[in-house]
């Protein structure tokens, strides 16, 4: 799946329009159709804004080779 399946997927499951999810981000709809298109990809800040509201990683978003979400894998402090 692409990034913009992705989203499209995540947010119709959430419930949420286009509209609705642009204002969470502060951006336009146009915006969130393009990202969704695969036509442009969101700005980092943005990306990170979408794993969390949809409670995904950021690799899941942009890797294509991730179909499902997974929760992030958190362990010591180190990262290990």
């Amino acid at each position: 799946m692409t990034f913009g399946e992705k989203l499209q997927d995540i947010r119709k499951k959430a419930g949420m329009s286009q509209d609705a999810l642009a204002e969470k981000l502060d951006v336009s709809r146009q915006a969130v159709s393009r990202w969704e298109r695969d036509e442009t990809l969101p700005e980092t800040e943005k990306v990170v804004l979408l794993a969390d509201l949809f409670c995904v990683t950021t690799d899941y978003l942009l890797r294509p080779q991730l179909e499902t979400p997974s929760p992030p894998i958190r362990s010591g402090p180190a990262g290990f």
